[in-house]
């Protein structure tokens, strides 16, 4: 694929409001066809194929880092679940920079590949190609099936990016991501009506794929938590814990949300608590919030200690679309969460039996106080979403699906 061809794929829908950059993708894509240029096939970073099984092409946009956003986490376990039967073969279309990411896949039987050398998707063994996110399915689906006409195509929509776009439009007014999200509609349009499945995040972002490509069977993939030690008990714990990545837009706005506008009433029933903003990439302006009770502790490593020690997790996502990462990763640990109503969106929980749901800042405030103060009640969240994660999420149950809709496509 020529870079010129893959640019102009994405200018199609980027915009200077979106966290993606078209420069970042010129860039990594320059260097790559710098590398590859005069080989008649491009190397591969490592190989790990059996004659004897099936591969599977993944394609995704970047290495993941499972430790740094949900994203990455769920695309590691979908790899992970593969290799049960399959050869998983990674292609990436943005430039390998973290090698100890790329280790780790190595380390798990996972393959890692340019997305430049598609063509090797001529070879009889694959059994199909996963396109992972708008971006990367709209620049390469057209491509993969010149190359093998016969291959079947899922595109994983990751969760749906233009209703995303759309409710943040609403919220903030801004003309610009109005005109950015039919943008993007017209590109994930098109990539539903171009492949042979779909899996989605949520039922309502399957049911909208219903009705914008008609025929093409879909199947819900959601989010995927493993299980966590419960940590500690209720009386050795406090404070509220926010966990984002904050490349992320919706996560900036729920941090600004909860530091100008729940915080200072939480402070005034409870002046000793803060807010633990854990997660990389956080704004400058953050620490305006101090005053507030408002700590930035940026990346960690782990987030067992604070996810064992917190009381409260939070999560005021006021745009968004799919289903919500942070909210199962808190409850895969047992801690209980407050929520808006766009959060709990698409999990299929019960108000407040396994969550807290509130939209306003002085409702949010009062559900953070109440599951804060009451042991009870905090115990009763604790179990319930705990267990919505074991019938529902776990690697294990996430994992048969992903084989499941494959074995079935691969029938008919």
């Amino acid at each position: 694929m020529s870079l010129d061809r893959f640019a102009d794929k994405i200018r199609e829908y980027l915009s200077p409001a979106t966290t993606f950059s078209l420069r970042y993708y010129r860039s990594q894509l320059k260097s790559l066809e710098s590398r590859l240029r005069g080989q008649k096939q491009p190397a591969k970073k490592r190989g790990f194929a059996d004659n004897h099984r099936p591969r599977v092409a993944v394609f995704d946009d970047l290495i993941p880092r499972p430790d740094r956003d949900a994203g990455s986490a769920r695309m590691m376990f979908i790899l992970e679940a593969l290799t049960a039967w399959a050869d998983p073969v990674l292609f990436t279309v943005g430039r390998v920079s973290w090698p100890d990411y790329e280790e780790l896949l190595w380390r798990k039987g996972i393959e890692t590949v340019s997305a430049l050398d598609y063509k090797q998707l001529q070879e009889p063994n694959f059994s199909c190609a996963i396109l992972s996110r708008p971006w990367v399915a709209s620049a390469l689906h057209q491509r993969i099936r010149s190359a093998n006409p016969k291959l079947k195509l899922i595109y994983d929509l990751v969760d749906v990016h233009h209703v995303r776009l759309e409710r943040e439009a609403e919220l903030t007014g801004d003309p610009a991501l109005t005109q950015e999200s039919k943008r993007m509609r017209r590109i994930e349009v098109e990539n539903a009506r171009a492949v042979d499945y779909l899996w989605c995040v949520s039922r309502a972002d399957q049911k909208l794929m219903e009705r914008e490509a008609p025929g093409v069977p879909s199947i819900l993939v959601p989010t995927i938590h493993g299980l966590h030690q419960r940590g500690l008990p209720f009386s050795q714990r406090k404070h509220l814990l926010f966990v984002g990545q904050f490349s992320h837009r919706p996560n900036v706005d729920s941090v600004h949300f909860l530091a100008r506008d729940v915080m200072p009433l939480l402070r005034e029933q409870i002046p000793e608590i803060e807010l633990l903003v854990v997660g990389s990439n956080a704004p400058a302006d953050f620490e305006q919030y101090r005053s507030v009770g408002v700590r930035v502790v940026g990346y960690v490593e782990s987030l067992d200690p604070l996810m064992a020690s917190s009381r409260v997790s939070v999560a005021p996502i006021r745009f968004g679309a799919g289903i919500n990462g942070k909210i199962g990763e808190a409850l895969s640990f047992g801690l209980p969460v407050v929520t808006t109503a766009l959060g709990a969106e698409g999990w299929g929980f019960e108000t407040g039996k396994q969550v807290m749901v509130a939209d306003a800042p002085e409702d949010f405030a009062n559900e953070v106080l109440r599951l804060y103060s009451q042991e009870t009640l905090w115990q009763q969240l604790s179990d319930a979403g705990y267990l919505h994660i074991k019938e529902n999420n776990t690697p294990e149950v996430v994992g048969r699906i992903v084989n499941d809709s494959i074995a079935n496509l691969n029938r008919h």
